[in-house]
């Protein structure tokens, strides 16, 4: 079920008061849903973009596995929304991510919204949200391949960023995947993985410490080596 608030342009109005003197605010439009999914159905992304367009003191973000971009091209969006697409490897997405946009299209998609309006895109600031990240089997090849088709897509000057996200669940997201998709291949075994715990006394399962230091290392020197001028955003 999905569910779409009517009172867009009370809930863009109230986002003015979180707003600080000083410093840019930013608000992120996806966090329990894809936007661009259902952008056919409501409008809402295009209306929160032209909103954020005209605020100095706040921006946007999306993040989406879809390529639906069309309608976001030509938008008064100032630089104030930054569009980010989440990618994976063509054995992950294959496996776990049915339903939506191919690998390629989706960097088709970032790289139309990335490229200078007289180049006939869209402008916007850009991101690549790589996530669950995981070590499947010759899992340096799978993201190779993935960051080499990444450079060969941009090869033009844009503002760029990265989030590398690595797979990790708690007792209760493994609950309700397992509800939803009872016969998932996702690996959810708490058996082999570190916890982590915050402050409030939660846990998750993440990948061991020895592994993720190495992956973290070599997706930083890959990333890095093809685009010295993206900032890595965090590492997760």
């Amino acid at each position: 079920m999905v569910k779409a608030f009517a009172n867009l342009p009370q809930l863009l109005a109230n986002t003015a008061t979180y707003e600080q003197p000083g410093r840019v605010t930013s608000f992120e439009a996806s966090c329990y849903t894809d936007v661009l999914g259902i952008e056919h159905l409501t409008g809402s992304l295009a209306e929160a973009v032209r909103y954020f367009g005209t605020r100095e003191a706040a921006q946007l973000r999306f993040v989406s596995k879809y390529d639906h971009v069309g309608a976001l091209l030509n938008l008064p969006h100032h630089g104030r929304t930054r569009a980010r697409f989440s990618l994976n490897a063509e054995a992950v997405v294959r496996r776990l991510e049915g339903g939506t946009a191919s690998v390629e299209a989706r960097i088709q998609a970032m790289r139309r919204l990335a490229l200078p309006a007289a180049q006939g895109g869209g402008g916007y600031p850009v991101g690549v949200v790589l996530a669950p990240i995981m070590p499947i089997p010759d899992w340096q090849q799978h993201y190779t391949d993935l960051l080499d088709r990444l450079q060969a897509a941009f090869d033009f000057d844009c503002d760029l960023t990265v989030e590398f996200i690595t797979h990790r669940f708690t007792p209760g997201s493994k609950d309700v995947l397992l509800q939803w998709y009872p016969n998932t291949s996702l690996d959810l075994e708490e058996e082999g993985r570190a916890v982590k715990r915050n402050k409030f006394g939660g846990l998750k399962y993440v990948y061991q410490p020895e592994q993720m230091k190495a992956m973290k290392a070599w997706f930083y020197t890959e990333w890095q080596r093809r685009f010295p001028h993206a900032p890595v955003q965090y590492w997760t």
